[in-house]
């Protein structure tokens, strides 16, 4: 799979082990999915999926890696590592170097993030842990990347997030973390998770939608959004054994309302959704905790047993790629591949 390997320079010291093992070809752009992954050995990094369902890697990182986004007309991919950690990868497939971006002092990316309507800014989630309260970083693409500024999140805990022309809709998990505690949740007893609008323009919080209060410790954490601003939301248990509520939402009449319970009951989840992924025809979630995914369409929602499926793009034909922690790619119309790879969390569709 790998022809060769490249120690590339980086722009933060200790960080040497980077490597960028893809084979450029500089005027075929890559269509497909993108996703992080870990090897056999225990190497981290980013992987092409090509449509045939065939995977090549194309970058290795030393740390563990969430979200996938590949700019809207350059050839750069930008990966924020998951929490607590503070290095966001930037590829370029042209130069084939890569830039690591660290946080700014007292902020930790969380995984996420997106680009403004005309590619020249990138936004993430990140944690402002000493003040307790979430921030949007932003990040001037046309200045390598440079951070320009943060606006508040309108929550704690943001995690995955759409933009809508001049605004961002931001998934407020609600879980409080320091990194000098790890991944332990610090306030379970008084989460309040929402869904945040933010508007660009001004940086201030115009909208929030919350739960119902004795909801609170559902943690909002994945979401999608379709073209008219319809949002999808996955949500994360926080509490042991409940395995019978709602954990897919959706906005409807400015207010959250819980789909429809899957035909087994919401106990296949296993309390846990990983992704969510929207087309105009049908909605699709995962659950690596359950695993399964399962499909609300316009025929007959179904569930697909998986063990550890996760991530969830779009394909073509209003089709869904599902990837999983086992090695395994497979889209709703029937086409499967499995791989010594173990997919992350999330896979982006690029076209």
């Amino acid at each position: 799979m790998i022809s060769r390997r490249q120690f590339l320079s980086v722009s933060a010291a200790g960080l040497g082990a980077v490597l960028f093992p893809y084979s450029a070809k500089a005027a075929a752009p890559l269509t497909g999915w993108l996703s992080g992954f870990m090897d056999k050995e225990g190497r981290y990094g980013v992987a092409h999926i090509a449509p045939d369902l065939s995977a090549e890697i194309l970058f290795y990182t030393p740390l563990r890696l969430h979200g996938i986004y590949k700019h809207p007309t350059r050839p750069l991919i930008v990966a924020p590592s998951r929490r607590p950690d503070t290095e966001m990868f930037v590829f370029d497939l042209d130069q084939q170097k890569v830039t690591v971006i660290s946080s700014a002092e007292g902020r930790h990316f969380y995984g996420h993030g997106v680009f403004s309507a005309d590619g020249n800014t990138y936004y993430t989630t990140e944690n402002a842990y000493d003040d307790e309260i979430g921030v949007i970083g932003a990040y001037d693409v046309t200045q390598n990347f440079k951070r320009i500024g943060e606006m508040p999140s309108g929550g704690i805990g943001p995690h995955e997030m759409k933009r809508a022309q001049d605004t961002l809709v931001i998934s407020n998990g609600g879980i409080l973390t320091h990194p000098n505690m790890g991944r332990a949740k610090l306030n379970i007893d008084d989460m309040q998770p929402n869904l945040s609008y933010l508007d660009l323009r001004t940086g201030k919080i115009t909208k929030q939608h919350h739960l119902p209060e004795k909801l609170n410790q559902l943690s909002i954490r994945h979401m999608d959004m379709m073209a008219d601003g319809q949002v999808f939301i996955g949500l994360q248990d926080q509490l042991k054994n409940r395995r019978d509520l709602p954990l897919v939402w959706k906005t409807q009449n400015d207010t959250l309302t819980p789909l429809s319970a899957p035909q087994e009951g919401w106990r296949i989840f296993n309390g846990y959704i990983g992704s969510v992924r929207a087309t105009p025809d049908s909605l699709c979630v995962a659950s690596p905790r359950g695993g399964c995914a399962y499909v609300w369409d316009k025929t007959a929602p179904h569930k697909i047993d998986q063990k550890d499926v996760c991530g969830v793009a779009y394909a073509r034909q209003d089709s869904f790629l599902l990837t999983s922690g086992d090695g395994v790619l497979r889209t709703l119309n029937g086409a499967s591949r499995t791989h010594d790879l173990r997919f992350d969390n999330h896979s982006q569709f690029i076209g």
